[in-house]
């Protein structure tokens, strides 16, 4: 590669919009290319962030020629359509979580990276949070002595995208929709687990507060490890005041906790309320701590950064991001609703 990569994103909304707005910080990349299904949204989304070309069909993206990193950004059911379009047309590829929305299309991701041999990326950004990077340097320290348990969680009040509410687009609920994040981070930290144990709330009117979603509005998985060590990944659907992203570790002789979404600096008392605070925050009323740079304090800036540098072989490649990973990650969510279903403890191979 020589001058800035050309990327193309697939996808005009919210995800499309804040990986645009972190390739932007992305010394030597540059947007060339967007695709969106509806004219309109594409149209916008185009004039907002300058971007030259527009396609309503990705198909037409990802064989442009300009484009040389196709960054997936739709709902997760096309996730690995696209990812595989693209990687069949000799383009790298980032992939917004999940990997797929079932095992079969996860297995066909990982075969054809295998057989095209081109750059694949799996976008899991709390591997990059600042934060837990900092926490992982602490913990291989031994300040804590051995680790025992590992917590980890993400919710918020619920998505607005009619994607996440349907179990055909999405593959799920909050299991696959948030938990997957502390999923990721700890395959990267921990590697696979040998067990696992789900348990969620039952979709639609079995749901906690949410009817309209069919997949679970809650959901936990406790996860085995062969040395004995434990950890539960959470994600719901019932939690106000904005998105909480947190994890924590104990161990012997000391505790780790990080707050990626509620740990700013920064606080503020308003009477009248402000624009924003923190994704999914219901009001900013009252004290608030709002973020100060979340594309930063969530890892998106160091991610793509890495990717594209991985890209010019400036760096090697962190195995939480390859596709197997990525595989990996949406087998231990399927372990968990497996194991919720079956109402036993499911044993995963290597």
């Amino acid at each position: 590669m020589s001058g800035k990569a050309g990327i193309g994103i697939v996808g005009a909304k919210f995800a499309g919009s804040f990986h645009v707005e972190t390739w932007r910080t992305v010394r030597d990349a540059e947007i060339v290319a967007v695709s969106d299904i509806d004219d309109s949204v594409r149209e916008e989304f185009m004039k907002k962030y300058s971007i030259p070309k527009g396609y309503h069909d990705y198909n037409d993206l990802v064989t442009d020629s300009s484009v040389e990193i196709v960054d997936v950004c739709v709902p997760n059911f096309l996730h690995a359509e696209v990812s595989i379009a693209a990687m069949n047309a000799g383009k790298n590829v980032v992939c917004e979580k999940p990997f797929a929305t079932n095992l079969s299309d996860g297995e066909k991701v990982v075969e054809i990276s295998e057989k095209t041999g081109v750059n694949y990326f799996y976008a899991e950004d709390w591997i990059f949070a600042p934060a837990l990077v900092r926490a992982k340097a602490i913990l291989d320290e031994g300040a804590i002595g051995r680790p025992l348990y590992f917590k980890g969680r993400e919710s918020h009040g619920g998505s607005h995208s009619p994607f996440a509410q349907k179990i055909r687009f999405c593959g799920g609920g909050s299991m696959i929709h948030l938990a997957i994040h502390p999923a990721g981070y700890f395959y990267n930290l921990l590697g696979m687990p040998e067990t696992v144990m789900g348990r969620c709330s039952a979709g639609g009117n079995g749901n906690m507060i949410h009817p309209e979603f069919e997949g679970e509005d809650w959901g936990i998985g406790v996860l085995g490890y062969g040395d004995g060590t434990q950890a539960t990944i959470e994600g719901n659907y019932i939690t106000h005041g904005g998105m909480d992203d947190t994890v924590e570790i104990y161990g012997t002789e000391g505790i780790i906790r990080a707050e990626l979404t509620f740990g700013s600096p920064l606080s503020v008392f308003s009477m009248k309320g402000y624009s924003y605070a923190v994704e999914k925050a219901e009001f900013t009323k009252g004290w608030t701590r709002p973020a100060v740079d979340e594309h930063q304090s969530l890892g998106y800036k160091s991610e793509l950064n890495h990717f594209l540098a991985c890209i010019k072989n400036e760096e090697k490649q962190i195995g939480g991001t390859k596709a197997e990973a990525g595989f990996n990650v949406l087998r231990i969510i399927d372990a968990v609703y497996r194991s919720n279903r079956e109402g036993k403890v499911i044993t995963l191979g290597s």
